[in-house]
Parts: C-alpha cells; sequence; structure tokens
C-alpha cells in the first residue's frame, strides 16, 4: 500500500504548480457535490418511496370501495369498466386486477388478459387488515403491489400494481439539477483559482526560466526582479551556485575536449548496438551509422556495399563540402569538389563466417591515420556479426510469423465449431431433450392406458424429431457441398432442403460470385449466418415468405435475410445475457466482425425480420483454381 502511494503521490509531483492547486481546490468542490447528491438522493428515495406506499393503498382502497356493490350485483362489464379506467388515469400504474374469493381473476387491465399465477399469488391480504403492500422486480422495474379487500367476509380482492417511473423521474431531476450548479462552481472556482495562483506562480516560472537558459549554456542569465520572500532567497542561492558553475565550467571545457575523440568512437559502435526487428529499421540504423561515419572520422565520403539477406545492397552518405558526388565518385573518388584537391580511397572489407560479404569505401580529404584505420578496422570486424545476426534475426522471426498464423487458425476454427455446436445443442437439442423429460415426467402421471397411449406415440415422434436434429447437425459440422461447389450452390442447397421442412415461400437472389471463390473464411461464415437466420425463422417467426439476398458489389460482399414473421424487439433481445439467450444472434455478430465486416438487425414486433450483413472481400480466386482450392471449415 505504501509503495502505492509513494508511486501516486510521485506521478503527481510533476505537475506545475497551479494546476496541482486547481485540483486540490475542484476536487474539494467534487467531493462536498457528490456527498451532498448521495444526501439528497436518500432522502429523496426515503420520501418518495413511502408516498409511493401510500399512493399504492389509497389507488388499491379506493378501486376496493367503488367494487363492492358492483361484485354483490356480478356486473363484471362495470368492474372491467372500472379497472380500465383506472390504470389510463394514472400512468404508472403496470396492473388492476380483481380476485374473486377462489383467488381467480374475475377482470383485469393485460392485454391478453392472462395474469402470471406468481404474480397472483405474490400478495395476500388477511381478513382482518386493511391493506397489504409488498415490493418486487420485474422486467418493467420495482413494481408496488397493494392488495385491498373489497368487501369483508367475501374474500374478493382489489390488486394494484404501481411502478417507480416518478420515483426515478425525482430522483434524476434532483441528480441533473445538483450536477449543473457542481459546473457552474467549478467553473466560476477555476476562474478565480487562476488569478490568485497567478500572483504566486509567476515568481517561480522566472525561475525556472532562468534555469533552462542555464541549461541551454547561458551561464550569464540572471533574473532581475524578484520578491524578498522564499523564493527571493532561493533566487539568490541560485545566482551564487550559477557564479560558482562560471567559474569551473571553464576549467571542465579541457578536459571535455580529451574524452571527445574517445567518445567518437563509442558513438559509431553505438549505432551498430541496436537490434532492429525489421528490414526497415535495418536499413535506417545503417544509413544513421554511415552518416555518422563520416561525420565523426570527417570523411569526404563513404559506402558500405553488402550482401544482406541475399540482396546486394549499398548504404552511403556524402559530407557537404562535395555536393557534386554520386554512385561513381563514392567508388573511385573521382569527382570535382569544393576542396579542389585529390582524395584518398580505402577499402575496408567485410566478412562472416571467413567469407567476404560486402566492403566500407572510404573518400576521406587526407591520408587516414592509425587510429582511424584502427576503428575502421573493428567497425568492418563488428558490421559483419551485424549483418549475420540481422539475417538469423529475420530467419527467426519469418519462422515465428508462420508458426503464429497457423496456431491463430487452428484455434481459430476450432473456436467457431465449438460455439456454434454450443448454439445448435442449445436450440435444438437441449430443448427437445427437456420435452421428453417432461413427457416422461407427464407419462408417469397416467392414469389410464389411453393417456399412456398417446404420451408414449408423443415421445417417439418428439424422439424421431430430436434424431432428425441431430442428423441435421452432423451435416452442418461441415456441408460438403460447400467445399465441392462453393457458397452459391450450398445455399440453394440448404434453403430448398429448409423449405421442405417448413412449407413456406422463399425467394432467393444471389449475383456476383458464379466465377469466382471466396476465402474460405468469408464462404464458411456467409453461411452459416444464413443458416442460423433460416433457423431461427423456423423456430421463432413463424412466417409465411422468407427472402434470401447475397449480392457482390465491387470490393463488398451483402447479405440479406427477411421473413414477414412475428418479428421481435431487438434491443431487449440482445441484451439479454449471452451465454443463456440468443446464442445465434451473437454468434452471427461474432463471425461478421471477425471479418471486418457490419452486422445490423432491424425488427419489430408483428413486422417481420430483417438480419443485413456487409463483408469486405480479403481475396477472391478465379475459375482456373477454382476446383484445386482446399477449404477448412
Amino acid at each position: 500500500m505504501r509503495i502505492r502511494l509513494k508511486r501516486l503521490f510521485n506521478y503527481f509531483s510533476g505537475y506545475p504548480i497551479h494546476l496541482k492547486i486547481y485540483v486540490i481546490i475542484v476536487a474539494a468542490i467534487v467531493s462536498v457535490a457528490l456527498i451532498s447528491l448521495l444526501v439528497i438522493r436518500i432522502s429523496v428515495t426515503d420520501t418518495m418511496s413511502v408516498q409511493l406506499d401510500e399512493r399504492a393503498k389509497s389507488i388499491s382502497g379506493d378501486v376496493a370501495a367503488r367494487t363492492g356493490d358492483l361484485l354483490l350485483t356480478n356486473n363484471i362489464y362495470a368492474m372491467q369498466s372500472l379497472v380500465n379506467d383506472t390504470i389510463n388515469n394514472y400512468n404508472d400504474l403496470e396492473y388492476v386486477f380483481i380476485l374473486n374469493e377462489d383467488n381467480e381473476v374475475i377482470v383485469d387491465t393485460y392485454p391478453n388478459h392472462q395474469v402470471s399465477t406468481d404474480i397472483i399469488n405474490a400478495n395476500r391480504v388477511a381478513s382482518d387488515e386493511y391493506n397489504h403492500l409488498i415490493t418486487f422486480q420485474s422486467e418493467a422495474g420495482v413494481i408496488r403491489d397493494a392488495a385491498a379487500p373489497v368487501v369483508k367476509g367475501m374474500d374478493a380482492t382489489v390488486r394494484v400494481g404501481l411502478r417507480d417511473d416518478s420515483l426515478e423521474e425525482a430522483i434524476s431531476s434532483v441528480t441533473l439539477q445538483i450536477i449543473t450548479f457542481l459546473i457552474l462552481l467549478i467553473v466560476v472556482s477555476l476562474v478565480v483559482v487562476m488569478k490568485l495562483t497567478r500572483v504566486i506562480t509567476k515568481p517561480i516560472d522566472e525561475l525556472v526560466g532562468l534555469t533552462n537558459r542555464v541549461a541551454k549554456g547561458e551561464m550569464t542569465a540572471r533574473i532581475t526582479n524578484y520578491p524578498s520572500d522564499e523564493i527571493g532567497d532561493l533566487t539568490e542561492s541560485f545566482h551564487d551556485m550559477l557564479n560558482t558553475l562560471e567559474h569551473t565550467e571553464a576549467e571542465k571545457e579541457n578536459y571535455v575536449n580529451q574524452i571527445i575523440t574517445r567518445n567518437r568512437e563509442l558513438m559509431l559502435l553505438n549505432d551498430l548496438s541496436d537490434h532492429p526487428d525489421t528490414t526497415k529499421d535495418f536499413n535506417a540504423m545503417m544509413n544513421r551509422f554511415v552518416r555518422d561515419l563520416v561525420l565523426e572520422l570527417k570523411l569526404d565520403s563513404a559506402a558500405i556495399e553488402a550482401t544482406i539477406i541475399d540482396q546486394k545492397q549499398t548504404f552511403s552518405y556524402r559530407a557537404e563540402s562535395c555536393p557534386e558526388m554520386n554512385s561513381n565518385c563514392l567508388i573511385t573518388c573521382d569527382c570535382d569538389c569544393e576542396k579542389k584537391q585529390a582524395n584518398v580511397f580505402n577499402v575496408f572489407s567485410i566478412f562472416a563466417h571467413h567469407n567476404e560479404i560486402g566492403q566500407i569505401k572510404i573518400c576521406s580529404p587526407e591520408q587516414l591515420d592509425t587510429y582511424s584505420h584502427k576503428i575502421l578496422d573493428s567497425i568492418a570486424n563488428h558490421l559483419g556479426t551485424v549483418i549475420e545476426n540481422n539475417e538469423l534475426t529475420h530467419e527467426i522471426k519469418k519462422k515465428e510469423e508462420i508458426r503464429q498464423m497457423l496456431l491463430e487458425k487452428i484455434l481459430t476454427v476450432q473456436e467457431d465449431e465449438r460455439k456454434r455446436i454450443a448454439r445448435e445443442l442449445h436450440d435444438q437439442t437441449g430443448h427437445a431433450l427437456s420435452s421428453i423429460l417432461l413427457g416422461l415426467k407427464m407419462l408417469e402421471d397416467a392414469k389410464t392406458p389411453e393417456e399412456v397411449t398417446k404420451q408414449i406415440e408423443a415421445l417417439r415422434k418428439l424422439t424421431h424429431q430430436s434424431i432428425e436434429d441431430i442428423h441435421d447437425l452432423a451435416w452442418q459440422l461441415r456441408p460438403t457441398i460447400l467445399d465441392k461447389f462453393g457458397l452459391k450452390t450450398a445455399i440453394e442447397r440448404y434453403i430448398q432442403d429448409f423449405q421442405q421442412k417448413l412449407d413456406i415461400d422463399y425467394d432467393v437472389l444471389i449475383k456476383g460470385i458464379d466465377t469466382i471463390r471466396l476465402t474460405p473464411e468469408m464462404e464458411t461464415a456467409i453461411f452459416r449466418i444464413v443458416q442460423e437466420s433460416l433457423t431461427n425463422i423456423f423456430k421463432y417467426a413463424e412466417a409465411n415468405s422468407v427472402s434470401v439476398i447475397l449480392l457482390r458489389n465491387h470490393d463488398m460482399i451483402s447479405v440479406i435475410i427477411e421473413d414477414d414473421g412475428v418479428g421481435f424487439d431487438v434491443e431487449k433481445m440482445m441484451n439479454k445475457d449471452p451465454s443463456k439467450f440468443n446464442l445465434g444472434l451473437h454468434g452471427m455478430q461474432e463471425r461478421t466482425s471477425l471479418l471486418g465486416g457490419t452486422f445490423e438487425i432491424e425488427s419489430e414486433k408483428g413486422r417481420g425480420t430483417a438480419i443485413m450483413v456487409k463483408l469486405p472481400m480479403s481475396s477472391e480466386r478465379g475459375e482456373a483454381d477454382y476446383e484445386n482450392t482446399y477449404y477448412a471449415g
């Protein structure tokens, strides 16, 4: 913990002082505002919760009082009108229904007039109670269920379900107001703090500027006007230090000149100490080295000619004093330079495994001294090792890339198959086995031979259907027709089989891929998306017609699957847990994403569904290699 705090302190200590002051003040303001927001939210929530409880009880009691006479006269129509008017008058009511003495629904406000047994049994009012309230979580949010007896002695009950809409609106309104006030407060505070902070930080900024000027070599720089406080004392001490440094700088200059020559040699060797990962980086390192070689040894030009990764390459550089030097001059030194004097030409061989792989060619304005010869001999020997290591690194990297590509391909194929099998087993086999298990339970409870025979026949049909589904799954694991005849034929064949299972109208349009083959990954993905879409239509859509469109437009493949079925709420469906629901839709989305495409679903209840997929074409194959292509699925 102490180490983390120390790291945090070191991190923030690097920021300017004025920024630290801003952060501290803003943090204090935000902290107070957040605490206030929390307290107010809690207070509003508690108050509104009590009000909503009383409101739910009041509504249920009011409906119960008005229902007494209607229930005694068994006026069902009037009671239905009463509950309908009640839910229309209150926007945050989820439901209203009336139960008789047998706990059966007399009237309700549900569109399909089907009240869940769980809701009916969730709240019961005792005979001696005027009202009873419970709270539970539903798909519509938090519901406050109030139960009120209609007439004592009749055991009839009015049930009212009230949502938390008004509570959420009140909390949101308070939160928005506090956040708005917080933003305004921060803005005003920053303006004030910026003015006050400038008074403190101006002398510090001047002192920092002085240190930067000194760092650039301006040893005579000084500050003329500074305050008389602690910052002023610091400025005077800094001036004294500069006077001392200015005196000692002259003494150090002589010593520095003595080590410059040694530093040149180390710098040249350091240029070759990098370990470039790519050919581009290696070439950049060699170009940088040749440039530094010319500049540090004060040469006219230098060129390195070597065979690197089976290619002959040349890295060269010329001094500004020889602007007319070209490739021939680098080899012969026979060119006109501003110095108007003959150049000296030297060659140093580069060896690797006792074989000459290149040369260093030098043009110098005069004969190289012994020290320069030793440096160039050492560099030539080191270059042989550098080039050899670069070739080994390139070979190892190439092999590693191939291995990684193969591994990723294997893992991708395995994972895709696992996900697809999981989806199929979940949607088909799992449901079928559950139905068989339920049928066995009903068979166990059967009381007559006729019921046993009827249940056995139903189980036999269900088992036969499960076997067919498993056979379909085995065929779907890898349809051979996709490998042999391509995507167009595979889709048309699958849709024909699909139409035989479900007698509906279907329309297929496939254009642009008659004479080409897409990549194996793309063909498999498109086939699986069409397959999953038709499977969902078969299970859930209750459609009368299906349309499948596959078009190629330049470098883009578009796939559209439409039906006129019951449709569904897309946002609600996609937000469900993918490990429990809609595995198929998430699988299609995942396949599309892996290929860099886009996946869209358009659907409304009662208006059918449209799935639209767009995939970029990464590669394609013509008719010449159509039959000789291997596809991994």
